[in-house]
């Protein structure tokens, strides 16, 4: 049999290729995207326009190779017969048993509602919300610590993309816009 299996294991588990196949399609479409970006130029001065997709474009094809690396090696060791536990080793801290579906609708529920709130409260302001109450429903609830934290947040990535990547965001509308205006020549970045 090859290292690749392509039929049922004797245990039950998928086939290797199967496995893998989300990476693998992923890292497809990553190149492609990246590739995409080829013809982005610009005359001002900076980055440009493609910098950030071509930096989040090949953070993601690292990581889905490693992903594909760490999939491989597993199945290598479990063909061999190795578990963490008769290798001396501790056992995986995955347990896919402690998800639980109400808290994975609960995360997508932040990041809806994330994106909703960058339109009405501007990408600062609500970045800082954001981290903020994701935190606390994340049960990290000392406010010295977390408020201090969205701010150092919001505050850094909106500079990064404002001033050196110059991608346009969200100011919010009426008041928000106002105080994200504000924010943003407090920070020089107007």
């Amino acid at each position: 049999m090859s290292s690749t299996r392509t039929t049922a294991d004797a245990d039950g588990r998928s086939p290797v290729l199967l496995r893998i196949a989300p990476e693998l399609v992923g890292l497809v479409i990553a190149v492609a995207l990246l590739l995409a970006t080829a013809d982005m130029t610009t005359t001002a001065a900076g980055p440009g326009p493609a910098f950030y997709p071509r930096v989040l474009g090949g953070l993601l094809v690292i990581a889905l190779l490693v992903r594909i690396g760490q999939q491989l090696h597993s199945d290598r060791r479990e063909a061999a017969g190795i578990t963490p536990e008769s290798s001396g080793g501790e056992p995986s801290d995955f347990d896919p048993a402690l998800i639980s579906d109400r808290r994975v609708w609960i995360a997508v529920a932040f990041t809806v509602a994330y994106i909703v709130a960058t339109l009405y409260l501007g990408w600062p302001i609500a970045t800082f919300v954001f981290v903020v109450a994701f935190l606390w429903a994340c049960g990290k609830r000392n406010l010295m610590v977390t408020v201090p934290v969205a701010l150092a947040l919001s505050v850094a990535f909106t500079a990064t993309f404002v001033k050196v990547v110059y991608m346009a965001l969200p100011t919010g509308v009426g008041v928000f816009d106002s105080l994200t205006v504000a924010t943003y020549e407090l920070l020089g970045i107007y």
